[in-house]
This record gives structure tokens, sequence and C-alpha cells, in this order.
């Protein structure tokens, strides 16, 4: 079999701290080699302009553009994903293209509900709780949502704040001990790469529940969907009329 290509659009402009998050990708992509045995490739891009981080609706529509922009380089790939839980532009780059396109907060969700039933979003900030259950509620899953608990650290500042393990597993100790969850979603793809020690924490407190990365569910989400050789409903993500859309003075997108 040919390899699976897997382009993965970080929809941030690069900076430092994007950079930091891009170390940690290239983590996951070694790792998905080796548990592949070298079938999977996972190539990681930034986008040209917009924020460099997505934490409100306002910094989703300025860099969705951006994002849709950056498709025209699918073509070479098996399957697309976009690397923020907010799965900005997941409907419109569907419209746009027949391969796959996953978005990590409607894998791990629905990934969530398969291993528990009941789950929690741990968040990084507050105010993304509303968008986080307009999703779940988009995709479905609202009456399995029990709760959605927040640490209080901007997407750029996890990696630099000492307490985020200890935050992370202090909310999802809550959310199952007093809201009932029985799986743990985390609510940002920026925090990949302290999984492995808050699911030890937790197990190693006596919580027993799966802990679901939504990038990483993303990633093995899209293998999936490529080697069953499925790909989102056409009749469902018309592709868009022909016609002109100007951004930046340039055509925003062409076949």
């Amino acid at each position: 079999m040919n390899k699976i290509r897997i382009l993965d659009i970080l929809p941030l402009v690069e900076n430092e701290e994007v950079r930091g998050m891009l170390k940690e990708r290239d983590r996951i992509r070694k790792q998905l080699s080796d548990r592949t045995n070298g079938m999977v490739e996972l190539d990681v891009v930034t986008i040209d302009g917009g924020a460099v981080s997505i934490e409100s609706y306002f910094d989703e529509a300025i860099n969705i553009p951006y994002f849709l922009h950056k498709l025209s380089i699918a073509k070479e790939y098996d399957a697309v994903i976009i690397d923020c839980f907010g799965d900005p532009g997941l409907d419109a780059a569907r419209e746009l293209l027949d391969i796959p396109v996953i978005g990590p907060n409607h894998s791990a969700l629905h990934l969530a509900s398969q291993v528990g039933g009941r789950f929690s979003v741990i968040s990084v900030l507050p105010q993304l709780e509303h968008p986080i259950r307009d999703l779940a509620r988009k995709y479905g899953l609202e009456n399995n949502l029990v709760s959605v608990r927040n640490m209080n650290i901007p997407v750029l500042e996890l990696e630099k704040d000492s307490e985020a393990v200890e935050k992370t597993v202090e909310a999802a100790k809550k959310a199952v001990e007093e809201d009932g969850a029985c799986a743990i979603v985390f609510g940002c793809t920026g925090m990949s790469f302290f999984l492995d020690e808050v699911r030890e924490t937790l197990r190693n407190e006596g919580i027993l529940v799966p802990v679901i990365e939504p990038f990483q569910a993303a990633v093995y989400n899209a293998v999936m969907w490529v080697l069953l050789g499925v790909t989102h409903s056409k009749t469902r993500y018309v592709p868009p009329r022909e016609k002109e859309r100007i951004w930046g003075g340039e055509i925003l997108w062409k076949k």
C-alpha cells in the first residue's frame, strides 16, 4: 500500500510560541511514523496571516480565510487536519475538498462519547465554554457533555505555565468526581505535550477514565477514514458554485 500523507494545517501565524507547538508536532509526527512502520506521513504548515492564537469567535473569523487559502496545497495529500479545537473552517473546507477534512473537536468528542458516554472538556479559558458547547450541540453530543472546566491559561502560555499539568489534573478530577464525567477531553490542541503526564497522574490518584487529546484523535481518525476509503458526503458538503471571490486582492480559491 502507498504511504498515507496527511496535511496538518495549524491555523495560526507563526511566532516564537507557535514554533514551540511545531516542535511538539514534530515529536508526534515521528511517533506516528514509528507506530505505523512508516506507513503514515504527517506534514505541518502554518498560515500566512491572522492571529497567533484562536481564543474567540473573532480570532476564528479572521484566520479562516488564510486557512482556506492554504488548502491549495492539499491536492498532494490523502487527508487534511485542522489543528485547532474550534474546528475553524471545517464545513467550508469540506465543500472545497474531496479528500477527508478532519476536525480535532469533532474527532475527540465522538471518541469520548464512544469510550465514556458522558465526558467533560478541560478548556484553556472560561470564554471558550460557549464555543465548545455550540460545537457539541452542532455535533449532536450536547447531552453527553456534562461540563466544561477551564485552567485559565492562554493558549500561547501553556508551555510556559509550570502549573498547567496540575491545573488540568485538578479540573479533570472535579469533572469526574463532581460532574459525573466518564471521559476527559483536552480543550486545545496545544495541550498535547503533557498528555502522558496527565494520564499517569490521574491513574496514580485512582481516576481511571480515558483522557483524549484532540489533535491525535484527529490524526488517527484521518488514518481510519483513508484506510476505509471514505470521505465526507458531497451531497452534504456541496462544492461552491463558480464565481468571483476576491480576498486580499487575489482569488480566494481556485481548483
